[in-house]
């Protein structure tokens, strides 16, 4: 009798020991299920924000930005406001990612080997149509469509070109002893709360700064140039659940449904992030750096 009550006790002991490893399990999974983002929001020191977007403005053209971009992306478009046609001169353009120069042209025979620029590292040029790319530069063995130095803009027109991510990382490595943690009704359902994580920079402490530098001029010979040099920096990356980014959905002018996106900006970018480098994940599991 007395072995029976110790043994019932022992089997009473041990089915708590799992339903405590049960309820753990199913504690990371449900963690594990959830789905993060980061947005990194910019600033700038030379260009207006109008109508959502980064410009800026001369006489002779018109600069419009858009950042909105997994990883971000230097997209931009260059409107012509002359009533003659204006030149882009590739070869003299860059754009510079920390203090680091990319080229926007290089000479085929001379990048076919080329995978860096010197000692910097960077994984990011988009593809474009025509264009393929190995990691660091436009480089390739071969290619259907030659890239071209100097490009031309008529009277009056508009030329887009998209080339560079701003952030070519799988995540940002969020600082547990700079952030800030805001709870907030969740925007795809305010009856639940869920946690808005925020790390801000300035000028001087940002991980980001970016340029584009580009060469123009009114003869597509000319080696009279005028130069353009918009600067912008990241200044703050916030992370938060992905649904909440969702947030609810909502019917445009177009009629066409979709979800509201809060902080989808032109001037902003995002990652979307596997669970275990989401710092909400890192912090539950004592796993921050």
């Amino acid at each position: 009798m007395v072995l029976c009550i110790k043994f019932d006790k022992y089997l009473k002991s041990f089915t708590m020991i799992k339903l405590l490893y049960l309820f753990c399990a199913l504690f990371a999974l449900s963690s594990c299920s959830k789905h993060y983002i980061q947005i990194f929001d910019t600033s700038t020191t030379n260009t207006s924000e109008s109508s959502g977007y980064y410009v800026f403005e001369t006489d002779s053209v018109k600069i419009t930005y858009d950042f909105w971009e997994s990883k971000g992306a230097m997209s931009f478009s260059v409107f012509n406001k002359l009533d003659k046609p204006i030149y882009i001169d590739w070869k003299n353009s860059s754009f510079i990612h920390n203090s680091n120069k990319l080229n926007y042209w290089i000479d085929e025979q001379q990048s076919t080997l080329v995978s860096y620029y010197g000692n910097y590292f960077y994984n990011g040029p988009l593809i474009k149509p025509g264009y393929t790319l190995n990691s660091g530069v436009q480089a390739s063995s071969s290619r259907s469509i030659k890239p071209e130095r100097v490009t031309f803009i008529p009277p009056k027109s508009n030329y887009s070109r998209v080339q560079f991510h701003l952030f070519p990382v799988d995540y940002f490595n969020m600082d547990p002893k700079k952030i800030t943690k805001t709870i907030v009704p969740r925007d795809d359902n305010p009856k639940k709360k869920t946690i808005v994580y925020q790390q801000s920079f300035d000028f001087a402490t940002t991980p980001l700064h970016f340029r584009n530098f580009l060469a123009f001029s009114f003869a597509e010979n000319s080696s009279n140039f005028f130069y353009i040099d918009n600067e912008f920096y990241l200044k703050s990356v916030k992370e938060m659940d992905f649904r909440h980014f969702h947030g609810k959905l909502t019917k445009g002018p177009d009629g066409n449904v979709d979800y509201e996106k809060k902080e989808k900006k032109k001037t902003s970018f995002y990652i979307q992030l596997a669970t275990p480098n989401s710092i909400d994940y890192r912090t539950q599991f004592g796993i921050v750096n």
